[in-house]
């Protein structure tokens, strides 16, 4: 009789455990913070991915919306209809010309990720032969691959307004099928559409026009935070926190950021791979080049903001960066002056 009431009093008892265990995780479940955040399937923002697939292992509930493109993600950062995302140095210029911005940068995403690409075969391209308007120049206008190019044709003593430049409108795939039919002989874009390109043969990369290493340096995406985050420390922190560890476990695993890649976007392995050789996550974001994208935007009239390189640094923020990391603002990239 009392062996049998021992092993009713134990059965309560881990029925009981099991149901307070399932209250515990209920109310540790609810208590993680919900937020959405921005992305596209490009290279830089595999960290982004990794923070929405691993949310509950860094305490939270996140929803990740897609984007094609980064102007689509400024709108909704700008209208609040998401929290986090990811933007180029051109947007935050684009929404500080009218206004001011309703999110701030708190850490940068990737450099290298603009590109020249060319015919198959063709040899090596010079800026002088682009300057020259006799090669067909594929072209986003506007973005930042063609702000970049325009800057370093303007470094090297060439007029961007002699470029036979053909503007196209559509996705980085259709960019690239300018190429593919001869319209274009040399273009801009991005991977993976270059490197898919590549391997079917079509196109090379145009290493030798580097578009990454003038004034405005290779800064690619930024990682951004809707303003009304700044005010919820304990959730910015937490999102920074997982997006930085995020960030580093990709820098050490070179497979991880494969696999990661070729998941979201479905992409053949050697595109995945030849996609992240002329990529570099980086934490970092320099104020001074990114100012020079401003005073750069407003010489060549796509601002209308005077100073706007003296304003725009309010928005730049690198307080949260620095607490997650423990680097200074400065080694993060802060101006010194």
């Amino acid at each position: 009789m009392e062996k049998s009431y021992k092993r009713k009093v134990l059965s309560a008892l881990v029925a009981a455990g099991v149901s307070l265990s399932g209250t515990f995780a209920a109310k540790a479940e609810e208590a993680a913070p919900s937020v959405k955040i921005g992305w596209q399937k490009i290279p830089m923002l595999a960290a982004s991915y990794l923070v929405g697939q691993n949310a509950k292992s860094h305490g939270l509930n996140v929803e990740l919306i897609h984007f094609n493109r980064y102007s689509d993600m400024r709108v909704a950062l700008e209208n609040g209809s998401i929290d986090f995302g990811s933007i180029s140095p051109t947007d935050v210029n684009v929404v500080a010309d009218a206004g001011e911005p309703n999110f701030s940068v708190i850490a940068g995403q990737a450099k290298g990720g603009d590109l020249i690409a060319k015919k198959a075969g063709l040899g090596p391209v010079t800026w002088e032969q682009l300057a020259s308007g006799k090669i067909p120049f594929g072209s986003f206008g506007g973005g930042i691959a063609w702000l970049k190019t325009v800057a370093t044709m303007d470094e090297k003593g060439y007029d961007f307004g002699k470029v036979d430049e053909i503007k196209v409108a559509g996705t980085i795939q259709d960019v690239m099928q300018n190429v593919k039919i001869g319209k274009a002989q040399v273009t801009m874009n991005v991977d993976p559409a270059i490197a898919q390109a590549v391997l079917e043969g079509y196109a090379e990369y145009a290493d030798e026009l580097d578009i990454n290493s003038s004034k405005l340096g290779g800064q690619n995406s930024l990682f951004v935070a809707n303003k009304k985050l700044l005010d919820n420390q304990d959730v910015l922190d937490k999102v920074l926190r997982a997006y930085v560890s995020e960030t580093k476990r990709l820098q050490d695993d070179r497979e991880l950021w494969v696999t990661t890649y070729q998941e979201y976007t479905g992409v053949e392995r050697k595109v995945a791979e030849l996609s992240l050789q002329r990529v570099h996550l980086d934490l970092t974001f320099s104020e001074d080049q990114l100012k020079s994208f401003s005073s750069f935007m407003y010489d060549k009239g796509l601002v209308r903001s005077e100073g706007l390189a003296d304003k725009i640094g309010t928005n730049y923020n690198y307080g949260p960066l620095s607490k997650v990391t423990g680097k200074t603002a400065e080694e993060l990239g802060k101006s010194k002056q």
